[in-house]
């Protein structure tokens, strides 16, 4: 899609839902800068003409960095995040500021400030947070691409709530200067797409490198299917599952189901403590806002006072026994790639978690279970939809830290075999 046909679908799309604030100068500039190429039919990169939507909590010059919060909408960026540069830099169109869970604190997606983006597959459930409005321009077909941010799962779980594909990478493998920080330890930003290989592609110019050619080898290492000690899935989660990896092993995919005890340990350690996010997300939010402030969304006002301080001795415990458990991760892998569904619930209904505050909080940690211990782990996951028009229905292609490039690999792989 083009910046001419992005323009016409304002009009016919529920724009005001899904993008907070519009790029229009930089837009334009850029569009008009494409002109001389396409008349050439020179290429700028690898994402030439590529139109991209930025959730609002990454720096695009002229325009507030938000964070999907009334509090933050005054003061114009001066300059473009880093990210945005290295986009550019490859031919990209970042066209504006997508919608989010305000200050990134939800895996729900609703906004009460600027509004709720709508889920693309069914108007009746949550889109999934917090980059709701990113998975929602892509799936509506109003954008090619997104770059959303991942704290415990903000990008894969809308991608899997409305069939499109998000990816969470190893820490560090993006550059975060011009982002509004949530939980600095578990923050990344992560690329969205329709499908694989435009993850591919957004990864390569994020890091400002070229792509390799993208083709789907066949992968010789076995996949490992982590057994959890209880049971974590709904049942047609599970059932949807289990018919994908039936289909992979009969593709010739070597699958093995093995215990894997970085989660449940992880499990341990949040019950203990209550996980990480809470912790770091609370002293990040109180500096950027007052909690007494009643523009801020009652549900994640509720969220971050649902946590108990814990002292500077035991956040270290915390960080020294994380170090330990992605260490585990690494030998329970031994070199293998791991698969298991994104999320383990489908999207809650909209109206339902609207209307209780109680439902809010319960649907929301049900639809982080999963994604929540990859982050903390530092696992780069893949989320690729089972059924792209059944919300809900994804799987992930994970690793050990590190080990992004045969991830994104045998995630195209996997990708085309089903397809």
């Amino acid at each position: 899609m083009g910046c001419e046909e992005f323009e016409a679908q304002l009009a016919t799309t529920s724009f005001t839902s899904i993008f907070i604030s519009d790029n229009k100068a930089q837009r334009h500039e850029l569009s008009r800068a494409a002109i001389p190429r396409k008349i050439t039919s020179s290429g700028h990169g690898q994402l030439d003409g590529a139109v991209v939507a930025i959730k609002a909590n990454i720096a695009l010059k002229g325009l507030a960095t938000s964070a999907g919060s009334k509090l933050l909408s005054e003061r114009p960026a001066g300059e473009n995040a880093t990210v945005i540069e290295a986009i550019i830099n490859a031919g990209a169109m970042p066209v504006g500021h997508a919608n989010m869970t305000e200050l990134a604190f939800s895996g729900l997606g609703l906004n009460p400030h600027f509004g709720t983006a709508e889920n693309a597959l069914d108007t009746s459930l949550v889109p999934g947070g917090s980059s709701s409005g990113c998975a929602s321009a892509i799936a509506s077909g109003l954008c090619d691409l997104a770059i959303g941010s991942d704290t415990s799962g903000s990008t894969r779980i809308p991608a899997a709530f409305q069939g499109i594909c998000g990816y969470r990478p190893t820490m560090g493998r993006y550059a975060m200067e011009g982002v509004v920080p949530l939980a600095p330890s578990l923050d990344v930003l992560g690329p969205m797409a329709r499908n694989v290989e435009g993850i591919i592609a957004l990864d390569c110019a994020m890091r400002g490198t070229l792509p390799e050619r993208v083709n789907a080898t066949p992968f010789t290492q076995k996949f490992i299917l982590p057994v959890f000690s209880h049971p974590v899935l709904d049942e047609d989660i599970s059932n949807a599952f289990e018919d994908t990896v039936n289909l992979l092993e009969q593709h010739g995919i070597d699958i093995e189901r093995r215990p894997f005890p970085a989660f449940d340990k992880t499990l341990a350690l949040f019950a203990e403590f209550g996980p990480l996010v809470g912790h770091e997300a609370y002293e990040q939010i109180t500096q950027l806002v007052a909690l007494e402030d009643k523009l801020i969304d009652p549900q994640i006002k509720k969220r971050l006072r649902d946590f108990t301080p814990v002292s500077a001795d035991t956040l270290q415990h915390i960080m020294t026994t994380r170090a330990k458990l992605c260490q585990l991760v690494q030998e329970t892998l031994s070199g293998n790639l791991m698969l298991m569904p994104t999320v383990a619930c489908r999207p809650p209904n909209l109206a339902e978690v609207q209307e209780s505050s109680a439902t809010f909080q319960r649907k929301n940690a049900d639809v982080l279970k999963l994604t929540m211990l990859t982050a903390f782990l530092n696992v780069p996951s893949l989320a690729i939809p089972m059924k792209p028009a059944d919300p809900g229905l994804s799987y992930s292609v994970c690793g050990a830290y590190g080990t992004d490039d045969e991830v994104l690999q045998a995630g195209l792989h996997l990708e085309h075999l089903l397809n």
